[in-house]
């Protein structure tokens, strides 16, 4: 395992109300994870309030998007895991501590190696080299609280990659609600398929009461919302923690902790993923995918 270093970020600009501020990251280090410390000077004074104040995040490579979420979205995905940090209270905002009214603000993290993995080998993997990118940079969608301060650092070590790096990327999507039941049938066939987060429909907030995913014809997940929290709970997750958004479901291919329960979508003839709910649904589904895979 190479020495970590924590380091500034000292390339942030564009820091303004309502506008998109651009953090540079230097290449040739290998990121674990990446802390933006978010601020302002008027506003609701809570961490919910800093994150809903970003209302996007994109991680690039080369410029191209890998990772695209909302603050709340990403909020979201930590407190998802939060379990494996405390496992009394599983409250993220008990361990990130801060409130966007004092400086430097609410800390705001973006892993890369996953601390809640089970074992070293698969935490170490998923950092991401940079010796081979032309550049690295994350875009911050600001929202109108006044005078917004946005600082950042990052955990990094030496390791270098002499061949492009597997990375976990996160790709949103969304997709016409209709009736109590429908199919997805445009999920990408290829990477190594991790996690889908399925958010309650727009139209009506109708949780999904069950989702059902298939690969080439054979079901490899069908639990309803309940069975599928209780699986996660018991695997250190907490898709129920609190100020988490309500009734997403995490359909979690690894909750094993092991890359390797990863799901490889590669040469894959048909997938299907089918979400129900008790009630009519309407509007549009979101979902945030993640996959392991190389650059977009």
């Amino acid at each position: 395992m190479a020495t970590k270093y924590r380091v500034a970020l000292r390339a942030v600009s564009n820091v303004a109300a309502s506008k998109t501020a651009i953090i540079e990251c230097p290449i040739g280090k290998r990121y674990h994870q990446i802390i933006l410390q978010h601020g302002y000077a008027s506003g609701t004074n809570t961490i919910a309030a800093a994150y809903t104040n970003i209302a996007e995040v994109r991680v690039l490579v080369n410029n191209r998007v890998q990772r695209v979420c909302s603050g709340t979205q990403l909020r979201d995905k930590n407190l998802l895991n939060c379990y494996a940090f405390n496992a009394t209270t599983p409250n993220f905002d008990a361990l990130v501590g801060g409130v966007p009214n004092t400086a430097p603000g609410v800390s705001i993290p973006l892993y890369f190696a996953e601390p809640w993995l089970t074992d070293e080998q698969s935490q170490d993997a998923l950092a991401w080299p940079t010796n081979l990118w032309e550049r690295f940079h994350i875009e911050v969608d600001l929202g109108a609280a006044s005078t917004p301060t946005l600082l950042a650092y990052a955990v990094v070590d030496n390791a270098q990659a002499k061949n492009q790096p597997l990375i976990s990327k996160w790709i949103r999507a969304s997709k016409a609600a209709a009736s109590t039941s429908f199919d997805i049938t445009d999920i990408d066939k290829r990477d190594y398929l991790r996690v889908i987060s399925i958010y309650p429909d727009s139209g009506g907030s109708n949780a999904p009461s069950r989702v059902t995913f298939r690969l080439n014809g054979e079901i490899l997940h069908e639990l309803t919302l309940s069975a599928n929290q209780a699986l996660l709970q018991n695997s250190l997750m907490a898709p129920a923690a609190s100020s988490r958004t309500s009734n997403i479901y995490d359909l979690v291919f690894d909750h094993d902790g092991l890359l390797g329960s990863s799901v490889p979508m590669d040469g894959a003839r048909d997938v299907t993923m089918t979400i129900e709910a008790a009630s009519t649904m309407s509007g549009t589904s979101t979902y945030i995918i993640e996959r392991l895979g190389t650059l977009e």
